[in-house]
């Protein structure tokens, strides 16, 4: 197929389905900052940091194992797509378009390893942040939620969906940004409160 084939059918495919062409691969700077509850810094934390837009994002090796310093700070660096999708916010018939950069950032759960998975997307209102949280399912990729009961507004382990109640997912994003530079450079802050459970 030539270029001018190729690029015609990309668009026909965006104009059908909403699916976007693969992007070409640009800098992004992850500075996480990890603290506890009383919001001292919590140093010599082993973390997985892996972006969205990598290969095989979920698969336990993707990514890069980091130790958090003295003030709880970690960076990561990496070449990878942003990627581009249209989002819903203040009104169900409108939706905005959106830059978005996923953070995956591998830490402890009640002594097993879960995958906080981080949405960070880009508006014209500014950054807006959301955040998942998967454990290893059968095939060894984080894709497995936590169970969220929404009668008792508590999460429970997936593969334990009548085991003890947890009152939170273990950690909560406290600050984020994401902004790229005039060069094309993209920077994602993140701040995160990792919680003590308290078990109902």
């Amino acid at each position: 197929m030539s270029k001018h084939g190729g690029t015609f059918f990309a668009g026909f495919l965006t104009f059908l389905f909403g699916v976007t062409p693969p992007a070409t691969a640009e800098p992004i700077q992850v500075n996480v900052c990890l603290v506890r509850e009383d919001g001292s810094p919590l140093a010599g934390a082993a973390v997985r940091v892996v972006i969205g837009s990598e290969k095989s994002a979920r698969a336990p090796g993707a990514g890069k194992r980091l130790t958090t310093d003295a003030e709880g700070r970690l960076r990561y660096e990496v070449e990878a797509p942003i990627k581009q999708r249209r989002i819903q916010l203040d009104s169900i018939f409108s939706r905005h378009n959106s830059q978005l950069v996923e953070v995956g950032l591998e830490l402890e759960l009640l002594g097993r390893r879960a995958l906080y998975w981080i949405e960070i997307d880009l508006v014209k209102a500014g950054p807006l942040a959301g955040m998942f949280v998967f454990l290893p399912g059968r095939s060894g990729q984080f894709d497995l939620p936590l169970t969220y009961h929404a009668k008792h507004h508590a999460w429970s382990l997936p593969d334990q969906p009548d085991g003890m109640l947890l009152t939170g997912t273990g950690a909560r994003i406290l600050e984020h940004d994401l902004k790229v530079n005039p060069a094309g450079a993209w920077t994602v802050a993140l701040r995160l409160e990792k919680q003590q459970y308290t078990v109902r």
